[in-house]
């Protein structure tokens, strides 16, 4: 069992929403970049399916301690991140707490809650998160 998982259940040609779950539990919703048939493009659509390790560490882009999805084939700097509308995405996996067509609501909340989480989960080890498509 992997404390953070993302399934992925909403497919549009504009975005992916999801769940983000901690513990198997659903914790708040996901927003992506399209599947768009796996092209695997940066700034084109969402990473592929797998298990992915997941640390906080400084961001070049964000100036500070932010979560981050390593070791993503051919991609880099994939991170958890704060975003409402996939337009503001260039392939990390946004979080919120509502959604909507295309896009999630009180990301700022959500993303809070999941670094307060992932901080107190890292002092007991190595932390990855899974991520699943279910469309």
């Amino acid at each position: 069992m992997n404390l953070f998982k993302v399934v992925r259940t909403i497919p549009t040609e504009i975005s992916m929403i999801g769940e983000f779950n901690i513990n198997d539990n659903a914790y708040c919703y996901s927003l992506e970049l399209p599947w768009n048939d796996g092209a695997n493009l940066h700034g084109k659509n969402c990473i592929l399916p797998g298990v992915y390790p997941l640390t906080i560490d400084f961001s070049p882009h964000h100036q500070r301690l932010w979560p981050h999805i390593l070791n993503v084939p051919e991609r880099d700097e994939i991170r958890i991140d704060v975003a409402n509308f996939p337009n503001q995405i260039l392939g990390c996996i946004a979080v919120g707490m509502t959604k909507g067509t295309n896009c999630i609501g009180n990301s700022q909340t959500a993303w809070n809650n999941i670094f307060q989480v992932l901080q107190t989960a890292l002092k007991s080890g190595s932390q990855y998160i899974e991520i699943v498509n279910q469309f």
